[in-house]
Parts: C-alpha cells; structure tokens; sequence
C-alpha cells in the first residue's frame, strides 16, 4: 500500500491542536493522527506553540460541552497513537529518523471504539442509493457517517456550504482533486465542486465529517438529500 499522500491541511491541523474543531471533524483528524507520523509531528508543534501562547494569557472557563469535548479528545489522543512518547509511532522514541511508509490499518482505534466493532464489514450498513451505503455515526458536533462506496460507483457531483473532512479506510476514489487511497484525508471546503469515482476493483469505504451539509447538483440527489442526511 503506498504512503500517504493528502493530510489535513495545517489550518486544520491548528483547529484541532486548540480544541475548536466540531467533534465530527475532530474525529475524522484523531482517525488520520493514528496512521501519520508526519501529522503527528506537526501536531505536536503546534501544541508546544498553542501552550505558550495560552500560559500568556488570562485563564477563561470553558463552557461544560467544550471541556467534555476537549477532554474526550485529549484521551483518544493519547489512546489511539502507536507506541508510548513515540512520534513516529515505531517505539524507539526518536523522532528525528526518516519515517518509512506504513501502510494503514483498515479501523483506527478511535473509530473502533465508537462504533463497538474492528470489522467494517460486520456493521450495519443502510442503502442510501444505487450502489451507496451508510452508517450515521453520534459525535455530538457537526455530521459524521461511514460511507461505502461500491466498486466502479460514482457519488452524485456536489460543493461544500462548510467544510468537509473524509479519510479513506479502505479501496480508493478519484475526482478532480486527485487519487485517494487509504489514509489520505480530504480536507474540502465551499471553494470545491467534485465527484468521487470509487476504483473499479475494490468498494471504497471512508469517514466523512461535515459541519454543514453538502450542496448537491441535479434534481435526483436534491430530492433524495434529506433521507440521505448529508
């Protein structure tokens, strides 16, 4: 399996580190964070930075569902990364050797823990349309579901009235974009038009977190939208 190629981007990245991602689009980063060593590098950066900045400034309470969120974070965090004080995730320690590519586990431990099972296979998917299926997933925040493409499929083409995060688990898609395959991230905002193709030998099985529902083209999607939910 090739190394990964698209990551969340580093606003992204800072969101995360500084708590004010919706819990949806913080799942689909702490997903990711478990498969890249170069994300979590980056992170990493960022918390040393964001903790600098904090201790200058005047304490202000969070709000109960901030600290819970944040809170809950911060353990999946620490549960979900490889090895122990270990960025590269090889258990040795070092952070400063060149990272080899690692090919990813189909379900992060983040998203087994909330789902209740390590085989995507075994969950309860729903048919949602021709060759689409889902799984709605309760983050609190924003709107998170599982989505299995079939091999060959296409989704219907559509924008972003927010911002979308999806990380492949399984298979591949194409679109305008790019090639995606497992561990990539798709960090998608109002500015992108596209149409993911699932590759033809394999269903494409991906996390998608959204803080807004998508923008759909053609009469078709438009009506099945709201018994799809996104």
């Amino acid at each position: 399996m090739s190394q990964i190629q698209h990551h969340p981007s580093d606003d992204t990245l800072a969101s995360y580190s500084a708590g004010a991602l919706p819990a949806a689009l913080a799942l689909v980063v702490g997903c990711h964070l478990e498969e890249c060593g170069r994300c979590r590098r980056e992170l990493s950066a960022l918390d040393g930075v964001g903790g600098e900045l904090l201790s200058a400034l005047a304490p202000k309470p969070l709000s109960e569902t901030a600290k819970a969120r944040m809170l809950a974070l911060l353990d999946e965090q620490t549960e979900g990364f490889p090895g122990s004080g270990d960025l590269d995730g090889n258990g040795a320690g070092e952070n400063t050797r060149a990272e080899k590519p690692v090919a990813p586990s189909s379900v992060p431990r983040l998203l087994a823990k909330l789902t209740g099972s390590d085989d995507l296979d075994a969950l309860p998917w729903k048919t949602v349309g021709p060759g689409v299926r889902q799984i709605v997933l309760h983050t609190g925040e924003g709107n998170s579901r599982l989505l299995r493409i079939g091999a060959g499929r296409k989704m219907p083409v559509h924008s972003h009235r927010g911002s979308e995060l999806t990380m492949i688990l399984r298979g591949g898609y194409s679109d305008v974009i790019g090639k995606f395959n497992a561990g990539d991230v798709a960090d998608l905002d109002a500015s992108v038009e596209h149409q993911p193709i699932a590759d033809a030998d394999e269903d494409c099985i991906c996390l998608a977190g959204m803080d807004a529902p998508l923008k759909f083209q053609g009469w078709i999607a438009k009506l099945m939208q709201p018994f799809v939910g996104m």
